[in-house]
Parts: structure tokens; sequence; C-alpha cells
């Protein structure tokens, strides 16, 4: 058998032998076993992809998720815990857990939350800043604060001293702090002008000789037959021929003399102010201003002082001239008050500030420790009077200034939660303007917060109106009125006297009784500045007694019109000095030869418009419509009056035939004037059911279940004359008296409106005023509210 034959018999037998078999198994459980792995592995690697991709999903969603965050903190701010080192929790062994148990009680039962503890808790070893936001409920922690003062620390009740800046305010702290203490209370609570006149009048009552500074005196009382301050000042201007000065950019002498002396500004500043930015604008035809003013406030202050007569201004400014003069004064009122409180802080002005930086020096700077401490309460996010010299500053920098504690107030108690997202959401658009901060709501309440857009005026006032009645009948009687709509829980808020007459219109139609302040707003038309005068100025030639007195009329009106022409009162005055100069044509010579902008061919419409007021002279009947149309024409009104107003008059001056017919408007407009005055004292009282109404400034501390915020488009708000702060040099404006209205603050307006609204919030707007579109507010986008069609 050959070698490859015995080998092949050898393969085969071994093939077919039983340890060939036990090896093949072996192999296939082997790779059986490999193959498993190779799953395990390639399921492992499925598994360390997905984990992968997912850790750079997580890296993707947390780096959104921080800019997120960082845009939320840039706009809202951080919401901090209390700086103080006390847990903000009362225990029941806590050694002042029977003073709370006590303020608690005559709090209504509402327990203090861990900020509002917090600062009533305070131990006062810095001064305290307390940021109070809309709705906190800010005045019940300062009061309380107060009364732990004396019950806890045993603080003597005279050496504290509140200070808030309306006789409401004052009167609503007065009651809490009284019932907090028991029913009596020694601790001094008072307005701003009631505080600094009684310090004033407490030093000179000492110290006699310290009415040589400042002006001792009275404030007279309404209806007083003794002159006022105001008569006085009226006499002077007339005396010392300002006439033109008091009509100047429609900004009167006593609105700039207050203004001026409420930025703190002395009689040498407001004269270099006047040097600076008005002598060159020849007001006067031969003297200079200033030096004329310089006397007229020599001869004010010298008839103040003889006649004992001050006004609200004089209350402030008399003890700042007394502590900065005197430094025996100064020490007795630096050591007066241990604790000085300050309401509504925002709202302080640079007069009031300097006053009170007098009795309670800074002293973050190294000084020495002031031993009277203040505490002062605000929102920068409320500040909305820098028309007479407020800022926000003032309570931004306190920390600056004071060796201080800040504590924050911002849970807001009064509003629904959208109510208070919107106001949160619109404010941030003030970053560079405001202390970052964001109210938390504490209600859970559902409640509407919308704005609604309408075709014109007219739909939108018919629609509140009807919105307005359909709320009052749902809500519980008032008093016991059963079965009549309560209208007291429901307020409609406007941003000027333009949204006004439309509105009246409607609840007169719909029968519902409402209230509003008794101001010009009330007079429609004939609340328009330079309309309301020259109106009124054709009524004294109307009811003038005597043809000299007529004349004498006619004169005024004359110059009055020149003044529409941008002529001097010295040279309209010294024309009509001579009576053979009061006729058209003369007249119309005058105006075209004494304005080098007006042509000669105005000459022959302004001949006609007077000839046509000398037939009205003695027929008292005037083409009203002719006449308007040309008013609204002349170049100063035509500069200072905003479209929408001129639109409005002409819209009204169409809708009558004859003088008559707007006389008898006028009288109407006139009679409401008068009969709201009554109507808002019962009110105000709690004694009449009625619909309130109220610009948004006069709203500021108060709080309705339903807010209608009618009017919201831009140049009504923001106001069409509205800039950017930082876009402005403010200085030379402040000296003029003319401080600008800035975009920030228009939007803090429209912050205090929202905020304003309990559980309803309901905002307007029309598409159109007087024929004309409107351009949509920026406000309305910034705030993110949803808006209905």
């Amino acid at each position: 058998m050959s070698k490859v034959f015995g080998g092949a018999i050898i393969n085969w037998l071994f093939s077919h032998s039983e340890e060939k078999m036990k090896m093949d198994d072996k192999i296939t459980t082997l790779e059986e076993d490999n193959q498993k792995l190779l799953n395990q592995v390639s399921e492992l690697e499925k598994k360390v992809e997905k984990l992968l991709e997912d850790q750079i999903s997580n890296k993707e969603e947390q780096k959104s998720l921080n800019l997120i965050v960082r845009e939320y903190k840039s706009r809202f701010g951080t919401i901090k815990p209390s700086i103080n080192l006390d847990s903000g929790i009362v225990g029941i062994t806590d050694e002042d857990a029977n003073v709370f148990h006590h303020l608690v009680s005559l709090n209504g039962g509402n327990e203090f939350n861990k900020d509002q503890v917090n600062a009533i808790r305070f131990d006062m070893k810095t001064h305290l800043r307390i940021i109070a936001g809309a709705g906190s409920g800010k005045t019940q922690t300062i009061c309380a604060k107060a009364a732990y003062l004396v019950l806890k620390e045993k603080v003597r009740q005279r050496s504290i001293v509140m200070c808030t800046f309306s006789a409401k305010a004052k009167q609503e702290m007065e009651e809490r702090v009284t019932e907090f203490l028991g029913g009596n209370s020694q601790i001094g609570v008072l307005t701003f002008h009631g505080w600094f006149q009684k310090e004033y009048n407490s030093l000179i009552q000492k110290y006699p000789h310290l009415e040589s500074y400042g002006i001792a005196g009275e404030v007279p009382k309404k209806n007083s037959e003794e002159e006022n301050h105001e008569q006085i000042l009226n006499r002077l201007i007339k005396q010392f021929s300002l006439y033109n000065f008091d009509k100047y950019e429609d900004k009167n002498i006593k609105d700039r003399i207050s203004y001026w002396r409420n930025m703190g500004y002395t009689d040498s500043d407001i004269i270099s102010f006047i040097e600076r930015h008005f002598d060159d604008k020849e007001i006067l035809k031969e003297r200079q201003l200033s030096v004329v003013f310089s006397e007229m406030l020599s001869e004010l202050e010298k008839i103040k002082r003889e006649t004992r007569v001050i006004n609200f201004d004089d209350m402030l400014f008399n003890l700042k001239c007394v502590l900065e003069n005197d430094s025996n004064a100064l020490k007795m009122m630096q050591s007066k008050y241990k604790y000085i409180f300050i309401d509504e802080f925002q709202d302080i002005n640079p007069l009031q500030k300097q006053v009170i930086e007098l009795i309670c020096p800074p002293d973050s700077k190294g000084s020495a420790a002031n031993s009277t401490k203040l505490i002062i309460v605000g929102d920068d996010d409320q500040s909305i009077y820098f028309f007479r010299g407020a800022e926000p500053r003032y309570i931004k920098e306190f920390d600056t200034q004071y060796n201080q504690t800040s504590i924050e107030l911002m849970t807001n108690y009064r509003s629904i939660a959208p109510v208070v997202h919107v106001g949160n959401t619109l404010i941030t658009n003030n970053q560079h303007d405001r202390i970052q901060k964001s109210m938390v709501p504490h209600k859970n309440n559902k409640g509407d917060c919308y704005v609604k857009v309408f075709h014109d005026e007219q739909q939108e006032a018919s629609w509140i109106a009807k919105q307005v009645l359909k709320l009052a009948v749902a809500e519980k009687p008032f008093q016991d009125q059963i079965g009549k709509p309560n209208f007291t829980e429901t307020i409609m808020l406007y941003p000027n006297k333009n949204q006004l007459k439309s509105m009246i219109i409607a609840l007169q139609e719909k029968r519902i009784p409402f209230v509003t302040k008794a101001d010009d707003d009330l007079l429609g038309v004939f609340g328009i500045n330079f309309f309301k005068q020259t109106f009124n100025q054709m009524m004294d030639i109307i009811n003038a007694e005597t043809r000299e007195l007529e004349m004498e009329f006619y004169k005024k009106f004359i110059i009055n019109i020149c003044s529409y022409y941008y002529i001097s009162f010295a040279k309209s005055t010294s024309f009509v000095s001579s009576n053979a100069n009061c006729y058209p044509d003369k007249i119309a010579e005058f105006i075209c030869s004494s304005n080098k902008y007006i042509k000669q061919s105005e000459a022959m419409p302004i001949k006609k418009v007077f000839e046509g007021i000398k037939t009205f002279m003695t027929t008292n009947d005037l083409d009203i419509k002719s006449f308007v149309s040309w008013l609204v024409k002349t170049p100063k009104v035509k500069k200072d009056l905003i479209d929408e107003e001129k639109d409005w008059l002409l819209k009204e001056i169409d809708n009558v035939n004859t003088l008559q017919e707007l006389i008898n408007k006028y009288k109407i407009a006139v009679k409401l004037k008068e009969d709201m005055s009554d109507r808002l004292r019962e009110y105000n009282n709690n004694n009449y059911n009625a619909l309130c109404l109220l610009t948004i400034h006069s709203s500021k501390g108060l709080g309705y279940k339903n807010v209608f915020v009618k009017g919201i488009y831009k140049n009504s708000l923001p106001d069409y004359r509205a800039v950017e702060k930082n876009t402005v040099d403010l200085q030379p404006l402040i000296e003029q008296a003319s401080p600008p209205t800035t975009m920030e603050e228009q939007r803090r307006l429209m912050y205090v409106a929202f905020t304003r609204a309990k559980e309803n919030l309901y905002v307007t707007y029309p598409r159109a005023v007087n024929d004309k579109p409107t351009i949509v507010s920026q406000f309305i986008n910034e705030s993110n509210i949803e808006v209905i069609v």
C-alpha cells in the first residue's frame, strides 16, 4: 500500500473519531461566543457613541441655558438673599416673638414675609435702604418697623420722625403706626412741607434772630381776603413789565421760580441762569432781563417779609437757609432725631435732599458715623416726577453716600402674575437707568391682562364704557345700593387730557357716574393753553361793563395775538398805548413790519380777522370757524400746537355754527368742572359710587381691582416730546427750568399704570385719531403683553 493511500486512510479514520467531533463542537462554541462578544462590543460602541452625542447635546443645552440665565439676569437682575444675618423666620421662642405676634394681630392677621421681617428686625448699626417694588407692602413694613423700635428696642417715640409726600400717605402712615402702638403714638408723621415748616418755626421761636434767614410767615388759606404769594407775584410781573417772559415758551414765571427753588437754587443762581440763557433773547426792549428779574425778586422778598406771606416752596427753602447759616441751629437739628424714615424716596427733589443731608450728613467716605440713622424706602422704577426735580439716581446712589444696608421687598401682593410679568418685562428696557431687580407675584388667581385695539377713539371709549358696566354689574353692591352696579372697584387711567373727551361722552351716553380731578382737563378744547387764553379774552370783551373796560380787554387781545407772531410784550404794549393804532389796518401793518419773517401778503388776512373782531365787539357774533382756522396758522401756535390737538380743536369748532353755540359748550364744561369738586370729595370719603378717571401720574400709590389704560400710542405714551436721556445735555435745560421728558421716565409711567391692577388690566388704543393713523407705542412690544384686535 502506498504511503499516499495510507495517509488518506488515517485521515478518514481520524475525521470520524470521537476526538475530532469534540474539537469541532468546541470550535463552534468558540465561534458563537466570539460572535456574541463582537455583538456586545458593537452594542457598547453604539452606547458610547450615543453618550458622546448626549454629552455634546447637553453641552449645547447647558450653553443655551447659560445664555438664557445671563440674559435674564441682565434684564431682570438677581433676587438676592437678604444681607441681614437674620433668617427672617420668627420662632416661638425668639425674644421678639411676642412683639411680632402683637404686630401681626394688628396687621389683619397677615404674617410678614422673610424680607419684611428682616427689615423690621434690622439692628440699625447702619442706615437702611429698603427697595420696595410695587404692591410689596412697604407701608405696613415701615410702620411696623417704627413700632418695633418703640416696643422692642425701647426707643423714645419723639426721637422718631416719619416723612412722606402727600397728605393722604401721611394719614395712612399715621393711622397704621398709631394702631401698631395700641392707639397712642407720639411719633411724628408729617409731609416734607409740614415737617420742614414745623422745624423752622420751632427754631425761630427759640432763636428769634434766625428770622433773618428765610422768610417767616404762613401760606394764606384758600378763599382768604389776604393777598397770596401768586397774587403778589402777578402784581410784580405787571409792575416790572415781565409779561413777555411770563409767557415765554409756555412756561410762566411762577412755575420757573418754583422749579428753580425745588432744585435748591438761590436767587443769585437764578439770576445767573437768566443772564446765561435769556438775556440774548431780547425779551425786554431796553433793559437786560436778568437785571429786571433781580429787581423783581428783591421786591418780592421785601413784600413777603413785610406781609409775612409765603408759599409752599418757602416752607422747604426756609429751613435750608437757617441750617446753612447758623451752626447752633444745625447742631440742634442733627441731635434731635435718632431715626428718620423717608417714604417714596425716589420722589425726593434736590432741595429736600439738601436739607436731609444737612440734618444727617453723608457718612460713607470715612467721616464720623451719624448718631441719626436714615430709613429710606422707595422704588426707582416708580420715579415719575423729573419735571419737578425728582430722579431715580437719588435712591440708586444712596449706597455711595451713606454707610448703609439694603433690603429688597420683591413680592407683589397686589397684582396677578400676568400683570407682574408684563411689568417686569417692560421695565427691564431701562437697563442703564435702574437698580436690577424683578418682582415675584404672590397671587395665583386668574384675570384679564391684554391690549385691545380699536378703529377709532369713539369705538375705544364705547368698549371701555360697556366693559366697565359689565364688571360693575358683577361686583358686590356698594354699601346699601342693592341691585345697582358697583363702579368703585374700577379706574380708568389716561396719559393726557386728549384721551378724556371721548371717554366722558361714552360714559354720559351709558349714564355711568364718574369722578376725576376738577382741573382744566375737564374743559376739553377750552383747556388747550393758547385757545383757553384767547377764548377767555374774548369772553372778557363780551362781559365788559363799560366802554373803557372793553377797550382795555381789546388791547390785551391785540397784545396776545402779537405774541403769536413773536412780537415782544414791550413792543406790542407800546403800540396799543395809542387808541389810534387799534384799527385792523394799523394792526396788520404793525404785525407784518415787526416780524421780518412775515410776508406783506399776510397783512390782508390779519386785517380781515381784526375787522371780524371789531364787528364782534358790537354784535357779540363772530365767524368762529374762520377765526380758529386762522389762529392755528399763526407762527407760535403752529410751532407749539401738536397735530393731535390742532385736529381735535378744528373738529370741535367744525361742529358748532355760531360763537354762541361755542359759549354754551364752554358753560357746560365749566359747570362739569365746578360740580366735580363736590363729587370727588364724596368719592374720596367712600360715599359716592362712581368710576374714577385719573391721569397716570395721579394714580401712583393706588390699587384697583380693574384697571383700564386708555390711549396708549406713540405721541401719547410715550409723549411726543420724549427723548432718550443719554442723548441730551440736561444741565442747560435744567438751568432754563425746562427739564426734558425722557423716554426712560415715560417707560416708568407705563410701568406704574400696569402695576395699579389687582385682577384685570385692559390697555387700549385706537388705530386712528381725528381720522389720522396712530403709530403703535413701543411700550406695547416691550412689555410682550397679549394684543387682541
